[in-house]
């Protein structure tokens, strides 16, 4: 992981514990949508190449977004054309093929619910009336894309397990784009399938950065060895960005 920020003070320590909600928050388990309809795992972006890429400029087209010629080349007319679906379907607007942009595609051809009809969103909730979460308040909902790393140095190269304020990597931290999420946020991560984390999700802090972690990315720290962290793979997750 490239480290930031170096040298600032971590805010507390972190729980990881399991979760206490309130209101009506139900999560749709996206795998059943997944067996069915796999576009939904194909995580796409700016330079991607390949049969999907051209899966998605096709489907484009036929909705009415101009994603140019189905070359399975994604370019700046591609990454334009999601960029504006996104926003028409108020999503995230990252120009990248996170599940729930396959999710409201494949709806537009009568294949699945569409995501505000699935019991989540991708978007931005409101907290008004959103429930909590172990008492805090559930600010934003994100449905995004997870990886794990250890505390290796192959994971943390040059500087070692330390987060992006230079204090050590503990479990429930999470690296994040700060541009999605502000670091020293409090999250709650849910929807993974994975034997080392907590079942049914953690509490936890974004205070870490990575290059690769952008957009609709976050990296899950592991405090275990690399056969742990790899097992995780990359798998589609629910954040849930919460209030003090």
């Amino acid at each position: 992981m490239n480290k930031a920020l170096l040298g600032a003070a971590l805010l507390g320590a972190l729980a990881v514990s399991a979760p206490t909600f309130a209101a009506s928050q139900t999560t749709v388990a996206t795998a059943p949508l997944e067996a069915r309809h796999p576009a939904i795992k194909q995580l796409l972006q700016y330079s991607d190449r390949g049969k999907w890429v051209m899966t998605l400029q096709a489907d484009l087209n036929e909705l009415g977004y101009h994603s140019g010629p189905v070359d399975g080349s994604f370019g700046p007319v591609t990454e334009a054309a999601v960029r504006s679906f996104q926003r028409t379907h108020h999503l995230p607007i990252t120009g990248v093929t996170h599940p729930a942009t396959w999710q409201d595609i494949l709806a537009g051809f009568g294949l699945v619910p569409p995501v505000n009809a699935s019991g989540f969103r991708a978007s931005q909730v409101s907290s008004a009336g959103s429930g909590t979460i172990d008492g805090y308040p559930i600010l934003h909902t994100y449905h995004m894309i997870a990886t794990a790393y250890g505390p290796s140095l192959a994971d943390n190269y040059p500087y070692g397990p330390i987060d992006a304020f230079g204090q050590p990597l503990t479990p429930g931290m999470i690296a994040v784009d700060p541009s999605v999420i502000p670091l020293k946020s409090r999250v709650y991560v849910a929807g993974y399938h994975d034997g080392y984390l907590p079942q049914g999700g953690f509490l936890g802090r974004a205070m870490d950065t990575g290059g690769a972690i952008q957009g609709m990315r976050i990296d899950i720290f592991m405090n275990d060895n690399a056969t742990v962290v790899s097992n995780f793979g990359v798998q589609p997750v629910v954040v849930y960005v919460l209030g003090n």
